[in-house]
Order: C-alpha cells, then structure tokens, then sequence
C-alpha cells in the first residue's frame, strides 16, 4: 500500500505494515540554499530523494539545478519502503550546507507491523 505523508505529519505516529510505500513531499525552494537532508532508520529503505517544481514548470513539474526560474519553489520528495518492523523515527532537517544548524526540524514517528491494521470498521 501506498501511504503519503506530509508537513502535517510531523509528529503523528504513522501506522504501517512491512512492505508498504512511503512518500513524504515538503516545501522547498533550492535556489534559497535550504534543502531537506533526511536521517533515515534501519527499517526503512530508500527508493526516491528529488526535487520537484511548481507546476508549470517548462520542463513537465521536474526543476533541476538549473532550470526553471530563481527562486522557483516546488517540494522536495522522498519515498521509501517499510522493510523492518517495529517503532521508526523518520527525521527531517531543513538547512544550509555551510550553517552549522538547521533552520526548521521535523520528525515523522513510523509503527511498522507485520499483520494487517484493521479499523474500528473492519
């Protein structure tokens, strides 16, 4: 299963099960210097780590680094598989290269299981 997740995310525990997709999309803006760097747990696997531009970019949404307009936003996207099971915490840091901290932190707690999560519906 496919489970996208976002800025809002930060800080919800996010229940999965081993063998699901995850995407994450954050705000970025490149030519600003600030650029997401993840810290990525051992029961993850790394598929995906790209920027995408706004929509309407001349080149189909995908903005490399010297493409598109300065200043051009977009988001900033990584996927990955749950390839382990157990309590994983996803971290984000958005930051420049040369600074010494980052400018804005997120985390992204994971619930990996290895059985089906079943709803009060189900």
């Amino acid at each position: 299963m496919l489970v996208r997740l976002a800025q809002v995310d930060a800080g919800r525990t996010t229940e999965l099960r081993v063998g699901d997709a995850v995407e994450l999309r954050l705000p970025e803006v490149p030519s600003s210097g600030y650029r997401w760097r993840w810290r990525l747990p051992e029961g993850v696997r790394l598929t995906a780590d790209e920027h995408i531009g706004a929509q309407g970019h001349p080149k189909g949404g995908r903005a490399g680094p010297e493409q598109g307009p300065p200043g051009q936003g977009g988001v900033r996207r990584l996927a990955f598989d749950i390839v382990g099971a157990g309590r994983h915490l996803l971290a984000a840091e958005l930051a420049r290269p040369w600074e010494d901290g980052p400018r804005r932190s997120l985390t992204f707690p994971l619930l990996a299981t290895t059985t089906a999560i079943t709803t009060p519906n189900e």
